[in-house]
């Protein structure tokens, strides 16, 4: 049975039930009444009081008729007199009923009813009673006279029972027609009131079948099915956009094996190569070294590019579980004496060893490092005397040190670049920065892409229309670093910009030259502000020049 046929069904029990109770007390209400309408007729016999059987009977005009004796009037009246020598006189109404074969005396003596014969001086009335003779039903009253007179008087019920009957026969068909009008109301009523829940199952049929983009029609706010729709409504979106994240990122990760896969290739078809001339014996002795220092220059580069792939992981799995930044756990033996977390003992319970450093100091050396590798290079840096921030001083030193060989590399070697680092209050369109929505990836998987199709790196976002590309996560504190780092080289592309912080992405006229990398040290550089609760961004222009801007809080 549906909603809508067990709601009208209720409904109109309820009401039926209602009516019925209704009805069934007006009936013996009414009854009740009538009852007490006759019993007061009774006891109010006057004539009964002062008046002996025979002065009663001389003043009676008797009709003789099937020994019944019966007076002129509209009387329904039933007189029983029965004398002291046991004759009976039976005294009708003209409007009363012909009354039973069977005396209403003995009926009632039968039942106990009577009041005693024994004589008295003063006369007596009983109180009235119920008499039922042959099937007739009668209101009665009776009286002892002193000398010995017995007299009954009676009413017949059967008014009472017909006037009663009537009114039931009209309550049970105003009932009926009650009834079926509220049913015809309560089938409009619901069909109208219950059309957005069935609009609902269409939505989720069509839903099931696959058309992500249906929506429950607005109703109106105020009413249940309303609210319901929208709820509904919010909920399907988000449904909508947690299956558009999962196909985004399954082909994320499918992609990333492939750029991995392709990665690795390289250096071990080369090594593999190698080896096999040299097993072969197709390598000449005098160059069997060199062939073997290529063989350990490509190892180098494979473990460097599985060291960086498990260090994203690692900083992954600490940006996404806030235990991993407590010091408190922090195991010495997974980092390796260059600083970097050991990737051999990324087990899920590293923390990342969080304290108060220098930024500055950090910043100083990474500038003197640039310096050394590009001594040609003007390099100009603004940094404060300190600049004390609380962080992974590893993690960090990396970051920055990302940043300036990208500039080194990515630039010709006579491009300036500038250092700015300085204390900042957080920008007001970023008061608060938030991670973008996406789940934990799996160690050296990239995060979800955004529902509208434009690359997103996991902790960055790129805004094609001006050119920028930002990193946004974790929440700012009241007072920030602003750390940019500043060429004015060739630039770069809004789609390039777009995709800076993806892994494994290097554009096709990678402004390196033939010098890129592996393509993850923006990706580093992003999930190590990530892992930090900061920001980062990177605006371009062709032929202007490129500008990163880390923003971390104090």
């Amino acid at each position: 049975m549906t909603l809508r046929l067990r709601l009208m069904a209720g409904l109109v029990a309820l009401c039926a039930l209602g009516l019925a109770v209704a009805g069934t007390a007006s009936a013996f209400a009414l009854r009740a009444y009538l009852l007490a309408r006759v019993d007061d007729q009774l006891v109010r016999v006057e004539q009964l009081g002062g008046a002996t059987p025979a002065i009663m009977t001389n003043r009676l005009r008797l009709l003789e008729r099937s020994g019944v004796d019966q007076v002129d009037g509209p009387s329904d009246y039933l007189l029983e007199i029965r004398r002291p020598n046991g004759m009976v006189r039976r005294i009708t109404g003209a409007a009363s009923p012909t009354p039973p074969s069977t005396l209403l005396l003995d009926a009632a003596a039968r039942a106990g009813r009577l009041t005693s014969v024994a004589p008295r001086t003063t006369s007596d009335v009983s109180h009235p009673f119920t008499v039922t003779a042959d099937g007739a039903r009668y209101r009665a009253v009776d009286r002892v006279y002193a000398e010995g007179s017995r007299v009954l008087v009676a009413l017949p019920l059967r008014p009472v029972a017909d006037t009663v009957r009537r009114l039931v026969r009209i309550e049970l068909a105003v009932g009926a027609a009650v009834l079926l009008v509220l049913a015809g109301l309560a089938w409009m009523l619901l069909t109208r009131g219950l059309r957005p829940l069935r609009q609902m199952i269409g939505t989720a049929a069509a839903i099931a079948d696959g058309d992500l983009d249906r929506r429950v029609p607005a109703d109106d706010s105020r009413s249940e099915t309303g609210q319901l729709a929208a709820a509904l409504n919010t909920m399907l979106a988000q449904i909508q956009a947690a299956f558009a994240a999962r196909v985004a990122s399954q082909e994320q990760e499918r992609r990333f094996a492939a750029d991995a896969a392709h990665e690795l290739r390289t250096p071990l078809t080369s090594i593999r190569g190698y080896a096999d001339l040299l097993r072969a014996g197709m390598v000449p002795a005098q160059d069997t070294d060199a062939a073997l220092r290529r063989i350990q220059a490509e190892a180098t580069r494979m473990a460097t590019l599985v060291d960086d792939l498990l260090y994203l992981a690692y900083l992954d799995l600490a940006h996404h579980d806030p235990a991993h930044h407590d010091p408190a756990h922090l195991d010495p033996a997974h980092h390796d004496p260059g600083g970097r977390p050991d990737p051999a003992g990324l087990d899920g319970q590293r923390p990342l060893p969080m304290a108060e450093f220098d930024l500055a100091a950090v910043v100083r050396d990474a500038v003197a490092d640039l310096r050394a590798a590009a001594p040609n290079r003007p390099v100009h840096a603004e940094l404060p005397p300190d600049c004390l921030v609380h962080g992974d001083t590893d993690a960090l030193r990396q970051l920055v040190g990302n940043l300036l060989t990208n500039a080194r590399i990515h630039t010709p070697p006579d491009t300036p670049v500038t250092i700015h680092l300085h204390p900042a209050q957080p920008d007001p369109a970023h008061p608060h920065p938030v991670a973008l929505p996406h789940p934990s990836p799996r160690p050296g998987t990239p995060a979800l892409a955004p529902r509208d199709g434009s690359a997103e790196h996991p902790r960055g976002r790129a805004d094609a229309r001006d050119g920028s590309a930002e990193h946004q996560i974790g929440s700012a504190e009241h007072r920030v670093v602003l750390l940019e780092v500043v060429d004015q080289g060739p630039g770069m592309p809004a789609d390039v910009v777009e995709h800076v912080f993806d892994r494994f992405y290097r554009a096709a006229d990678s402004r390196a030259g033939g010098r890129g990398g592996s393509g993850l040290g923006l990706s580093i550089v992003a999930a190590i502000a990530q892992a930090h609760g900061g920001r980062i961004e990177a605006t371009s222009s062709p032929g202007v020049g490129t500008t990163f801007r880390l923003t971390l809080p104090r």
